[in-house]
């Protein structure tokens, strides 16, 4: 049990040694900082290459599954008995033959199928030609249910002028690169050809920059309807997408709602099994640096307390000739180590903050013209609480040895110069 003397004593040898103590508590504040400095920059460039790489893509495709022909001898024989065998070539049907045609149906399925989908948004996609003037251009169009599609990529919030939550049927909302390519602005006409010849006139509704080529560059969005007509779909889709709250589940998911599902259903883990691989090595870096700085810090406490042991041998030995038990003596010198420790984690946790909000206010301009931040930051409450708790951990078991060592002083070889 801890008692006063317990406290006071190690008080006092704190303030006693203000010059060791606070350089204690610069090393545990250096290695709280660290740890938050380092696990946020990490997550955040994990985070922005995924969003580079599939942002504009659902984490979860589900598709119409391919439809594969019977050849002859698969079928049965006729009532005939005539024994004749027809021979032929087994070939998948296009994929523009392939849709979803009770799509309203399975809706409320996958808007339940599991806890981790935050969006689900029907899709009609394929190749038109866009007109405008003398310029023809195939571009692929998507139909949307705009609310159901900005939870998949945020088209609305990187608009650079018009509407797209706001799109009605008519309109279009395009890339400002195809923008300036056709030389098109807010309220111009465009004409869409769909493969089959039907042709629509759009008034561009909307012009974004999301900074994705594949969407920026060549992807025109219109209403599901507009699409299902220009692609010949009646009411059919071509796809689902569904994000994730966290995409690296999403091949556990697909694997889930898969058995529930007369469809194809694809994660985009397996579309980029190399990129996986890189975020998973990345994260393990991550990992190792995090438990080096810590051991590093850890060092740095123990060396830190043996030096205001050896410094307090004789406060030592006289405390032990008045009746401090080596428990005792152990004890004085362990909450020495959480104090320093607890200290330094409430001066580096401020640190880490201020140094994150700084990186976070940096702004510099990309080669597409896009002012954006180079760092990502996202302030975790976990991160900061993490930090400190392996500090004071780090700081219990690093104090526990020298206190163990003070424990064993003779006092009467100490009181004795020996």
């Amino acid at each position: 049990m801890l008692s006063y003397f317990m406290w006071s004593v190690a008080f006092r040898h704190l303030r006693y040694s203000i010059s060791q103590s606070l350089l204690t508590i610069g090393v545990v504040a250096i290695s709280v900082l660290l740890i938050i400095y380092l696990w946020t920059i990490i997550s955040g460039t994990q985070t922005r290459i995924v969003q580079n790489t599939t942002g504009s893509l659902p984490h979860i495709t589900v598709e119409p599954p391919e439809r594969t022909p019977l050849g002859a001898w698969n079928l049965p024989m006729p009532d005939d008995q005539s024994g004749k065998l027809y021979v032929g070539e087994v070939v998948n049907l296009p994929r523009g033959l392939e849709r979803i045609e009770d799509w309203q149906l399975w809706m409320p399925y996958l808007d339940h199928a599991d806890p981790a989908i935050t969006a689900v948004s029907p899709l009609v996609s394929g190749q038109v030609f866009m007109n405008r003037g003398s310029r023809r251009q195939s571009v692929r169009i998507l139909g949307v249910l705009q609310a159901r599609h900005n939870g998949i990529v945020e088209i609305e919030k990187n608009l650079v002028e018009g509407r797209f939550l706001a799109m009605n049927s008519g309109d279009v909302v395009m890339g400002s690169k195809l923008a300036a390519d056709f030389g098109v602005k807010l309220r111009d006409k465009v004409r869409l050809t769909g493969p089959e010849g039907v042709a629509l006139n759009f008034t561009v509704a909307g012009i974004h920059n999301t900074g994705f080529g594949q969407i920026d560059d060549g992807l025109v969005f219109v209403s599901l309807r507009d699409g299902q007509s220009l692609l010949g779909l009646s009411g059919s889709i071509s796809s689902f997408g569904i994000k994730l709250a966290d995409l690296y589940t999403a091949e556990q998911v697909a694997q889930k709602i898969a058995p529930g599902l007369p469809f194809k259903v694809r994660s985009w883990v397996l579309d980029n099994p190399n990129l996986f691989r890189t975020l998973d090595a990345q994260s393990q870096t991550r990992n190792l640096i995090l438990l080096m700085s810590t051991i590093a810090s850890g060092f740095g406490i123990a060396s830190i307390l043996v030096m205001v042991v050896t410094s307090k041998y004789r406060e030592i030995g006289i405390l032990k000739a008045m009746g401090a038990t080596p428990a005792d003596i152990q004890q004085i010198f362990v909450i020495e180590g959480v104090l320093l420790a607890l200290v330094g984690c409430l001066v580096g946790v401020p640190l880490g903050v201020g140094l994150l909000e700084l990186l976070a206010g940096i702004r510099s301009v990309g080669p597409d013209g896009r002012v954006d931040a180079p760092f990502l930051i996202q302030i975790e409450p976990a991160v900061l609480v993490g930090a400190s708790l392996v500090a004071l951990v780090t700081g219990g078991i690093a104090s526990f040895f020298p206190a163990r060592r003070a424990g064993k002083v003779d006092p009467m070889q100490v009181i004795r110069g020996n």
